[in-house]
């Protein structure tokens, strides 16, 4: 059994989940933080629909990720898990670009242990 493809995509799954849920029931006021953060930036008429698109992503990341683990441990089929991790590292580049457009370096910084740990998630799974 691959235990290190199987904790990658379960962290994944943790991340995307309780990122993308987070922000489907505190979805106004997630939506007013962002907005307030892209004020100043060329994105800021589109943030509603770059937002609604995130938290979209993020929730099938999580749940591709989770359903990924169960069918690891059921049997070891990987290609949902492949999925997952995918729309995982795909989102993570979508959030980094959105710290690196905002000038918020700190928070850009914060997100690459988990693309790292997306792209090492991705190459377990492929062994």
């Amino acid at each position: 059994m691959n235990w290190a493809g199987i904790f990658g995509t379960a962290c994944l799954a943790i991340v995307f989940l309780q990122s993308g849920l987070d922000k489907l029931f505190n979805y106004k006021r997630e939506l007013g933080w962002i907005q307030q953060k892209f004020t100043r930036s060329a994105l800021y008429p589109y943030i509603s629909t770059l937002f609604l698109l995130l938290t979209v992503f993020e929730l099938l990341s999580g749940v591709l990720s989770g359903m990924g683990v169960i069918l690891l441990v059921a049997g070891g089929a990987t290609e949902i898990a492949k999925w997952g991790a995918w729309l995982s590292v795909l989102t993570l580049l979508m959030l980094i670009f959105g710290q690196r457009i905002t000038r918020d370096y700190t928070g850009s910084a914060s997100l690459l242990p988990y693309f790292i740990a997306g792209i090492l998630t991705l190459f377990l799974l492929n062994q």
